[in-house]
């Protein structure tokens, strides 16, 4: 007899450890974004996977496992991947799935204002040099 165990989700709290199956759990959510964000893209630019082997100085077989199923990709294989097929290069955000707070903050530069009650979050960034760029994303918010 086959015996499963169930377990939910819940955002890290304290100092209590984070049980392996959540971990896992957004480890492979997060390879399979990265995975259809280059599938994306290598459809979308119509280049050969021999091209973009040629192009990256990889081997056809090294492409082809590549793209062929999600996989721990390092940054560096991201960014030549999306780079070497159209000239991309991948945005990042924060996102809290499991409802953590939110709150006022200045990181890295990025003015984040947000607030408990709003499912809006404005971002600023900004660069001595360039005009600011604001970005606003809308989030679902867990009831009550």
């Amino acid at each position: 007899m086959r015996i499963s165990q169930t377990s939910s989700l819940s955002k890290p709290s304290g100092a209590d450890r984070i049980p392996e199956g959540t971990l896992g759990y957004f480890r492979a959510r997060n390879r399979h974004r990265v995975y259809s964000l280059v599938l994306r893209e290598f459809k979308r630019s119509g280049i050969s996977q021999a091209d973009l082997a040629r192009r990256l100085g990889k081997g056809t077989d090294v492409v082809c496992r590549w793209l062929g199923s999600p996989g721990n990709w390092t940054l560096d294989t991201l960014s030549d991947l999306l780079f070497a097929m159209s000239g991309a290069e991948a945005g990042y955000s924060v996102q809290y799935p499991l409802g953590a707070a939110l709150s006022e903050k200045a990181i890295d530069g990025d003015a984040v204002t947000t607030s408990a009650h709003a499912s809006t979050r404005v971002v600023e960034r900004w660069n001595e040099n360039a005009p600011p760029v604001v970005t606003t994303k809308t989030f679902l918010q867990k009831a009550a």
